[in-house]
């Protein structure tokens, strides 16, 4: 019977173009081998070059991959949920800077480059016996190889970044602000417990906890009208999901900027009994 709930398998095709392209390398690296006569030394040799051009490729494509936060989100695309603000982080900034300054020094230094790659397989191959193999067809298998595993590291990594990098910053958020509600929502269970025995509670900010208090005071104070949603922090966001959920606090879908709605209390019991 076929499981109309389960989920499709897409990491296979997603894995295959990279995996591919290794494995040609490593197969370039058998073939390459064969220019010297103590074939799985030098065969040893190569793959631990490979591994190591790939390594900084992978480095300097997650550099360049790293997204950018959308700091315009409207919340009106996740079902209404003020969800998806992204964390404000110093990755994303380190990540700009070293993009500028790797662009800039490649830019600068594009004709030495070839030079620089000969360099280095010529003091890879200074210590190597060339009566066993032909330096020359080495020193340019091992120019080959750096080349082609630093594309291969840096597509990859800029590949792997940009697919999986933005969904791990999404659920790393959406596991504090649901955290942060179960806090508010048990917050404000506690309240009513303590409460019960109370003759006449004031129903209206009774059972509201502080962070709930805290954020209907910050909108009344924007003249009920809040809209500047992309600066609220984990709490706030939570604490505005459980006011909207209570029938408390809206999301008006025109703000002022016409991009992104503006929240208001609609409750207006709770709106006159506030300071």
């Amino acid at each position: 019977m076929i499981d109309k709930n389960a989920q499709p398998d897409i990491f296979q095709p997603v894995h295959l173009w990279p995996l591919s392209i290794v494995v040609a390398g490593i197969g370039a690296c058998f073939a390459g081998a064969a220019v010297s006569r103590s074939y799985w030394d030098f065969f040893g040799l190569l793959l631990i070059l490979s591994l190591a051009s790939l390594l900084v490729g992978t480095l300097f494509g997650f550099l360049f991959g790293i997204p950018r936060l959308n700091r315009n989100y409207d919340p009106r695309g996740d079902g209404g949920r003020t969800t998806k603000y992204m964390p404000n982080t110093n990755l994303e900034d380190v990540s700009d800077w070293l993009t500028k300054i790797i662009i800039g020094v490649t830019l600068t230094q594009l004709t030495k480059i070839p030079g620089y790659l000969q360099s280095i397989a010529d003091n890879i191959l200074a210590n190597s016996n060339c009566n066993t193999m032909n330096c020359n067809f080495a020193g340019t298998v091992i120019t080959s190889l750096l080349i082609y595993f630093f594309i291969t590291g840096f597509t990859s990594g800029y590949y792997y970044t940009r697919l999986f990098l933005p969904n791990l910053f999404s659920i790393m958020e959406e596991n504090s602000i649901k955290r942060a509600e179960i806090a508010i929502w048990r917050e404000g269970a506690q309240q009513i417990a303590q409460r019960a025995g109370e003759s006449e509670p004031d129903q209206t900010t009774a059972f509201l906890t502080a962070d709930e208090t805290d954020i209907l005071r910050k909108i009344k104070a924007h003249n009920n009208q809040l809209t500047t949603l992309s600066r609220l922090t984990y709490r706030e966001i939570a604490a505005v999901n459980v006011l909207r959920a209570k029938g408390i606090v809206d999301e008006t879908p025109e703000g002022p900027d016409r991009r992104i709605g503006s929240l208001r209390i609609v409750n207006a019991d709770v709106l006159h009994s506030l300071p």
